[in-house]
C-alpha cells in the first residue's frame, strides 16, 4: 500500500513510464520467451483466432477502464463538492460568531488555527492515515469555545451558533468520508485479470521481432489507460490531487474580515 501511495506522488509522465515499460515489457517477453515453447500453428486461421482473441480482450479491459475513469471522475466531484461545503460551513459559522459581540470575537483565532491546521497538515496526510490528531484537537477546542460563547449568548443567537458548528463538524466528517473513497479492489482485480489475458495471448503469435514490438506497444498502450485511472483515483493524493487552495482562500477571508471588526469595535470604546 504504501508503495501504490508512493507511486501516486510521482510525476505524471514519471508514473505513465512506469506502468508503460512495465505492461509493455510483459507483453513482449510473454511472446518471445513462450512462443518457442508453445509453438502455436502459424496458419492463417490460427492467427485470426488470436488476433480476435487479443481484440476481444483488449475491448473489455477498455470499456473496463472507461466505466472506471467515469467513477473516479465522480469520486472526485463529490470530494471537490465536500471541500466547498466546509468552507461554507466554516465561514458561516465565522459569520454568526462575529454577530456575537466580544464572546464571538474570541473565538475568531480559534477558527483561523482550525482551518490553517486543515489546509497545512489534515488535507495532505487524511487519505493514507485519516483524521489528523492535530487538527482533531483544534476541531475540539474550537468545539468546547463554541459552546462556551453560546452559553451567555440569547436564544436565538446561541441556537444559530450551535447549528453553525454542528455543520461545521459535519462537513468534516464528509470531506474525511470522501477522501477515503476509491475504486473497489475488485475493479482493480478485474483490470488486472483482463490485462493479463491480453498478455496471456502473446505466445499465440511466432516470435519475431516486429511481432514482440507490435504486442509491446499495445500493452504498452493499455498501460497508459491505467497509469491514467491509477492517477485520477485518489481524489486528495497524488499530482491530480484536489488543491487546499480554498482553505488558503478562507482563512484570508477571515484575516481580512477581523481586522475591520476590531476596529469598529475600538472606534465604539
Amino acid at each position: 500500500m504504501d508503495l501504490l501511495l508512493n507511486l501516486h506522488t510521482l510525476p505524471a509522465i514519471a508514473a505513465y513510464a512506469v506502468f508503460m515499460l512495465a505492461g509493455g515489457a510483459s507483453a513482449a517477453l510473454a511472446c518471445a520467451l513462450l512462443a518457442p515453447i508453445v509453438r502455436a500453428p502459424q496458419t492463417k486461421e490460427m492467427l485470426d483466432v488470436a488476433m480476435r482473441t487479443t481484440g476481444a480482450v483488449t475491448a473489455a479491459l477498455t470499456l473496463t477502464l472507461a466505466f472506471c475513469a467515469v467513477q473516479a471522475r465522480s469520486h472526485k466531484t463529490d470530494a471537490d463538492r465536500a471541500v466547498r461545503t466546509e468552507t461554507a460551513a466554516i465561514a458561516g459559522f465565522a459569520r454568526v460568531a462575529a454577530r456575537a459581540g466580544a464572546a464571538g470575537e474570541a473565538l475568531q483565532p480559534a477558527i483561523r488555527d482550525y482551518v490553517r491546521s486543515i489546509a497545512a497538515d489534515e488535507f495532505h496526510t487524511m487519505t493514507a492515515s485519516g483524521r489528523s490528531p492535530a487538527t482533531q484537537r483544534l476541531a475540539e477546542a474550537l468545539e468546547e469555545a463554541a459552546y462556551a460563547a453560546a452559553a451567555g449568548l440569547g436564544q436565538s443567537l446561541a441556537d444559530d451558533m450551535l447549528q453553525e458548528m454542528d455543520a461545521v463538524e459535519a462537513a468534516r466528517e464528509g470531506r474525511l468520508h470522501a477522501a477515503a473513497i476509491h475504486l473497489p479492489r475488485e475493479f482493480w482485480l478485474l483490470i488486472l485479470l483482463l490485462f493479463s489475458l491480453v498478455v496471456a495471448t502473446g505466445p499465440l503469435y511466432p516470435a519475431r521481432a516486429h511481432v514482440i514490438a507490435m504486442l509491446g506497444i499495445q500493452a504498452a498502450g493499455l498501460s497508459a489507460l491505467i497509469a491514467f485511472l491509477f492517477l485520477i483515483e485518489r481524489p486528495f493524493h497524488g499530482v491530480m490531487a484536489l488543491s487546499p487552495e480554498p482553505y488558503h482562500t478562507l482563512d484570508h477571508a477571515l484575516g481580512l474580515r477581523a481586522d475591520p471588526l476590531r476596529h469598529v469595535r475600538t472606534l465604539r470604546h
